[in-house]
């Protein structure tokens, strides 16, 4: 009796976790950042999961500490390669926090960004261990929650021109909308929000959303596909778009079904869009904002983001040592607007490839339901290249949240035996 309550208790606390896994522009307490309800809740049961996995099977408490160990062990070599070789930054980094550029060793954003990650790795372990396969209609309750939302500011902005996101109150270095972006787009001379709900800024509600949109295919959610799909298409995100595409192409491949649906679309769509581009100014606007002008680093955003990424590439190549590369400087030092140069700067080669084998791994966790293996695997990579090329969001919840997935049916299945 003692171990069902235990163990309805932790039900309970997952479906909470996932309800609210999604927002993060939302904070208790304004100055203080980290103040996320959903962070806040992970840290909170952290005792509770150790004394747990302690006194039953220890297979949660013993991941934990393998986790912490080789974090630790990279870092410290890292720092004791920026010690060792008096490493100085430079000032074309994109440092997490350009205060006291001058200070090379044990920066607090060492600390401060391994809190960010710890509360993600947690949620991964949570849900990896004690989640099951019904947890899945609570994590699709916290998407329709924040596309809602999503669709409430944009229809709020219409109505007021005004920025639709009443509810956002999280900031950075206490600048006021730092936790929240305001972005607009206009389409002949009809001025749009761009959707973005409580993820912080459009690429990001992509990122949080893409994967959980193309696995609605396998889970037969299809009210959810529509829904998330049309959020999706709002945010005009290269990002979202990406992973669109990703998700046309990898379907194609993998599911017969749908492949002959997709045999008659995807060249009718690709000619309607090729002759609204040619007759429409809108949406050659459109295009070249999202796309051309954003890959070949001719407006603003694609500028920034290629100009981030040959910095830090280039401090990696040319101001760091056989070690330095290897290593990186620690983690949380650099915080670019991709993944790969972050990576490559704070934790080195090992670090990056660490990170994707880990990653990577989780598309080969052999399952029964071989349909959602297949769609899995296409959202691993769709995430990946986003991660990689444009959100690198290691602390948003939901990225841990996909991971620990294929976990929760494997579970069910190896009880169906």
């Amino acid at each position: 009796m003692q171990e069902k309550k235990l163990l309805r208790s932790i039900y309970v606390f997952l479906a909470i976790l996932l309800c609210m896994a999604f927002s993060v522009s939302i904070v208790i307490y304004p100055a203080i950042s980290l103040s996320v309800p959903s962070y806040i809740m992970v840290y909170l049961a952290a005792p509770f999961f150790l004394w747990l996995s302690y006194t039953r099977d220890r297979e949660f408490f013993r991941e934990l500490m393998i986790i912490v160990t080789v974090f630790s062990c990279l870092n410290i070599l890292a720092q004791l390669h920026v010690w060792m070789y008096d490493v100085s930054l430079d000032p074309s980094l994109t440092l997490t926090d350009r205060g006291d550029i001058e200070r090379t060793l044990l920066r607090p954003t060492l600390f401060g960004q391994s809190i960010y990650l710890f509360a993600g790795v947690l949620t991964y372990l949570y849900l990896k261990y004690y989640a099951r396969r019904e947890h899945i209609r609570y994590l699709y309750i916290g998407l329709r929650i924040i596309v809602l939302l999503g669709f409430v500011e944009v229809i709020l902005f219409q109505l007021t021109g005004e920025n639709g996101d009443l509810l956002s109150n999280r900031t950075f270095n206490n600048k006021p909308g730092s936790g929240s972006l305001f972005q607009t787009i206009t389409l002949s001379g009809l001025r749009l929000q761009r959707l973005k709900s409580l993820t912080g800024e459009p690429s990001m509600f992509a990122f949080s959303v893409i994967p959980f949109w193309i696995l609605c295919i396998p889970l037969k959610r299809y009210l959810d596909f529509m829904l998330l799909g049309i959020a999706l298409i709002l945010t005009f995100s290269t990002s979202a778009y990406l992973g669109i595409i990703i998700f046309v192409l990898g379907a194609a491949l993998v599911d017969q079904g749908l492949r002959k649906i997709l045999f008659w679309i995807v060249p009718a769509g690709a000619v309607a869009l090729l002759i609204l581009y040619l007759v429409s100014p809108a949406i050659q606007k459109v295009i070249h904002s999202v796309f051309i002008d954003k890959f070949t680093g001719s407006n603003e955003s694609g500028s920034e983001r290629s100009g981030h990424f040959l910095n830090q590439y280039t401090f990696w190549k040319e101001h760091l040592s056989l070690p330095g590369k290897l290593l990186g400087l620690g983690w949380g030092y650099v915080r670019s607007t991709d993944f790969f140069s972050t990576l490559l700067v704070n934790n080195g080669l090992l670090g990056l490839v660490g990170f994707t084998v880990f990653y990577f791994r989780h598309g080969f966790i052999r399952l029964k339901d071989t349909l959602f293996g297949k769609y899995y695997l296409i959202a691993l990579f769709a995430v990946f290249l986003i991660m990689m090329g444009s959100v690198p969001e290691f602390a948003y919840l939901s990225l841990w949240v996909f991971l620990s997935i294929p976990y929760w049916i494997e579970r069910e299945e190896a009880q169906q035996d």
